[in-house]
């Protein structure tokens, strides 16, 4: 539990450095220019919203901005976890080959993965 004193400040400047973090990981994921700037969009989106909301509600920002770096900071770790494999499926992208079918052994590792660490940053950060 890293963030128990923080300031909404603070938590802005973490979930936009999180943000920036997942719009780089899923520029890395895109093949054509368009894509790049679409992976931007996500977000600049949550942000707005994040934004949007708390202005108009008059309420304690913190408990979204907690939401929003825990899903930007999962995406980007599980993005560094299977690197090899996007790396993989890229390549056979790019040789205009289609990608590997997924497996349900690789899918139900997927989602161990996916919840092991939503946990473990949720602990971290919360």
């Amino acid at each position: 539990m890293l963030t128990p004193d923080m300031s909404v400040t603070q938590w802005w400047i973490m979930a936009v450095v999180s943000g920036i973090a997942l719009a780089l990981a899923a520029q890395s994921l895109a093949t054509k220019r368009w894509q790049r700037i679409a992976s931007v969009l996500p977000p600049l989106a949550g942000a707005a919203v994040i934004g949007g909301q708390s202005l108009a509600r008059d309420s304690d920002v913190k408990q979204p901005l907690f939401l929003f770096t825990l899903v930007a900071l999962v995406l980007v770790v599980l993005r560094l976890v299977y690197a090899k494999y996007f790396a993989r499926q890229l390549a056979l992208h790019r040789a205009g080959r289609p990608a590997d079918e997924v497996t349900k052994g690789q899918l139900a590792v997927f989602l161990f993965a996916f919840v092991a660490t939503t946990v473990l940053v949720a602990l971290l950060i919360g």
